[in-house]
């Protein structure tokens, strides 16, 4: 369990560098959308089917920034989530992931296929809720409608649909390509020059993606690492 503390400065950096382009979450007290009704700056655009899934909270979303660690976040309803990302240790990727099914919390590491339930306490340490805050797509509705165009990327041209979120005064661009399905997210300044182009993915998931647990073996706790690794793991460079 101790190396996971290690980890989580670096998770952290990670996720808040790949969502560098979405929203803050619903200010205490602001009212909310109802689940699946689509604000109307999304209406009749190509964003529309994914501000649907997301407000269903019923998607799987998948990234991989520019430090070419992949990150996935699933969440079936409130109580189903799910964080999977590498973490390089000692020059090797190592998978490690999140979950929160039914209310409980685990520790799931791939290399060994081990998992862990996690206290209260180690939730609290750890920041899983803050992962998971950080990973979710729940901020994107909260934005209004600027305009679209095209734009090529390494020799494909992509429609792009601009949004604004009134909250962190952000313009965020979203990539569709030719068959509307969404391919990049990029952050647009205040002097319209945009930013890193995010790969990224979105789709429908199922509860049985939560059944991955049964393949893995339960133990007390997460197997410890060397000083060496942890060092390396706690002085990475996020870029």
């Amino acid at each position: 369990m101790k190396q996971m503390k290690k980890y989580i400065a670096i998770v952290l950096a990670v996720l808040m560098f790949a969502l560098c382009f979405a929203a803050c979450n619903n200010k205490e007290g602001e009212s909310s959308k109802t689940a699946n009704e689509i604000p109307a700056a999304f209406e009749g655009r190509l964003m529309e089917k994914y501000i649907d899934l997301i407000l269903s909270k019923n998607y799987t979303f998948e990234t991989t920034p520019k430090t070419e660690t992949p990150i996935t976040f699933v969440q079936y309803g409130e109580d189903n989530k799910m964080l999977s990302m590498n973490v390089e240790i000692e020059g090797s990727p190592t998978a490690v992931t999140y979950m929160l099914k039914d209310g409980t919390y685990y520790l799931l590491t791939a290399a060994d296929k081990n998992y862990t339930e996690l206290s209260a306490s180690q939730v609290k340490k750890l920041k899983v809720n803050t992962l998971f805050n950080n990973a979710s797509l729940e901020k994107f509705p909260n934005a209004s409608y600027v305009g679209t165009g095209t734009s090529t990327l390494s020799g494909v041209e992509y429609t792009y649909e601009d949004y604004y979120n009134p909250l962190v005064q952000v313009k965020n661009r979203y990539y569709f390509d030719e068959d509307g399905n969404l391919a990049y997210l990029a952050r647009v300044n205040e002097k319209g020059k945009v930013g890193q182009k995010i790969p990224v993915s979105i789709y429908e998931t199922n509860p049985t993606v939560f059944d991955v647990l049964n393949d893995y073996t339960f133990i007390e706790q997460a197997p410890a690492t060397t000083k060496k690794a942890a060092a390396n793991a706690t002085t990475r460079k996020v870029a």
